[in-house]
Order: C-alpha cells, then structure tokens, then sequence
C-alpha cells in the first residue's frame, strides 16, 4: 500500500481539469460473463442482480481508452467533455470518466518526471484538499493488466469514488468511477477487466 506520502506532492492547475469533473458518481461493468451488481436505474438501492457481458455496451474513446458499461447508461456532457470522456446512470447518479494524458500535455516542474506516479501523487493531493472528503486511501494494484495506483475516497454525501491511474506505452490513463458503495465495489471488475485501447474487444 502506498503511505499518503506517496501521493502527496504539490498541487498543480492540471489536477483540477483531472480530478475535478468526477463530482456526479459511478458505476462499472465486466468482462466475465456474468457478475452480480446492484440494478443501474435504482442507485441506492441494495438490490442485486446477474448481469452479463451482453448486457453491457462499449463506450470510449481513442484517446482516454474503452471499456464495457450496462447498456442504460448514457453520455454525460459538461464542461469538461473535450478533457475526458463521461457516462452516467441515466439518474445521473452513477458516473465513469475516462482520461488519457500525453506527456506534452502534462506541465512539469523542475524535478518532476511525467509518469502514472506524477498523475496519482497530484490527484492525491486533489482529493486531500477536497473539503467533502471524509476518507482518503491510496494503494498498488493491477488494472488491465497494467500496474496502477488506486485512490478509494468516500465522502460526506455518502458517495464512494474509486480511480485507478496507470501508463499504457507512452501515455498515462485514469479510469473513475463514483457512486453509492453498494454499486462501486461489485461492479469494480467491470472496469478494472474491461478497459483497454481496443474499441470493438473487452481486455483489448
């Protein structure tokens, strides 16, 4: 696991264009077959049921990467749309976001190098600093078969977010996802399985 230290480095204008637009909540889908996950329209509901890979679409794009989410949900447009992509339950409740980060468009500082780490160290100071944060944890862990950092922040208004952060060749991706904690943690797979740079392929 990684010490708070470890994310902590000083904050940056980027961070917020990174961090900032995942305000609405989350939810994810898979690549295995089937998985039980909470219902997509009733979102705090405790409610469980099967969902399957035919239930799911491919969303994404070219530059932030794709992956599989329940068939309801829908794009969600705000004023962050050209820095990332977005998809919302259709209550708005549960929200993924999707980024990638070439290095000529990350600003460095005179002793940082551009990296998954720089990423999730200023996103982590993001969340700090983020004044409805009531929990912060950071840690290593496997996405898409990739090596990621992992921020899991839970909040007063009792929505859980979890984002990965990772590097893919020469760029750096973060996949979000915020919503209830029943939603968050049983689709989690959905996410971390399905991603990749392949549009038509779950993994790919």
């Amino acid at each position: 696991a990684l010490m708070g230290a470890a994310f902590g480095k000083g904050e940056n204008k980027t961070v917020e264009e990174i961090a900032a637009p995942t305000a609405e909540a989350v939810k994810e889908t898979t690549t295995k077959s089937t998985t039980t996950a909470p219902t997509s329209t009733a979102s705090t509901s405790s409610e469980m049921k099967e969902i399957s890979l035919a239930d799911t679409k491919r969303v994404g794009r070219e530059d932030t990467g794709y992956v599989n989410i329940p068939k309801d949900w829908v794009l969600y447009e705000s004023k962050y749309s050209n820095q990332q992509f977005q998809y919302s339950s259709p209550d708005k409740y549960s929200l993924l976001t999707l980024n990638g980060y070439a290095k000529d468009t990350v600003e460095l500082g005179p002793d940082e190098t551009f990296g998954a780490r720089l990423i999730a160290d200023r996103l982590y100071s993001y969340w700090q600093n983020d004044k409805n944060q009531t929990i912060l944890q950071g840690s290593k862990t496997i996405f898409a078969l990739e090596s990621a950092f992992l921020m899991k922040v839970a909040f007063s208004d009792g929505k859980h977010l979890f984002q990965w952060v990772f590097q893919k060749g020469d760029k750096v991706y973060s996949a979000a996802i915020e919503s209830s904690a029943n939603i968050v943690t049983p689709l989690r797979p959905f996410i971390e399985q399905s991603w990749g740079l392949d549009p038509n392929t779950p993994g790919k």
